[in-house]
């Protein structure tokens, strides 16, 4: 089965803001199975719920369980127009292991009126 790998911002400036961002990170894994079929995986909407992304050494577990599992996948899908020093550094590591990177517009319900992204 193919992965795909979803990539969005989840650092804000409040907890409420960040839990937006991993909410947010949901609606990009349905989309992306839509789009690409088989799995979609996006750390980022559950690791908020057991890691502090303030503190600087659960945020460092995350972005490496997010990298070793970018490693398992097929492809990433960067969701939004704002790109976070996180984000960056997964499309880097995508590239580097030669997977396609996919660019997608947020919805429009997150663009306009709805939920921005927070960072």
């Amino acid at each position: 089965m193919s992965m795909t790998y979803v990539c969005s911002p989840l650092s804000a400036s409040s907890r409420a803001a960040m839990l937006a961002n991993a909410a947010k990170a949901n609606t990009y894994m349905v989309l992306a199975e839509r789009e690409f079929g088989g799995k979609a995986v996006a750390p980022h909407a559950y690791l908020p719920y057991l890691l502090d992304d303030r503190i600087p050494e659960e945020r460092a577990l995350a972005l490496e369980f997010g990298l070793k599992l970018l490693g398992l996948c097929d492809r990433i899908v960067v969701f939004g127009e704002v790109i976070s020093e996180g984000m960056r550094g997964e499309i880097a590591y995508a590239e580097k292991l030669g997977l396609p990177v996919f660019y997608r517009a947020a919805p429009a319900v997150f663009r306009l009126g709805g939920v921005a992204d927070a960072v």
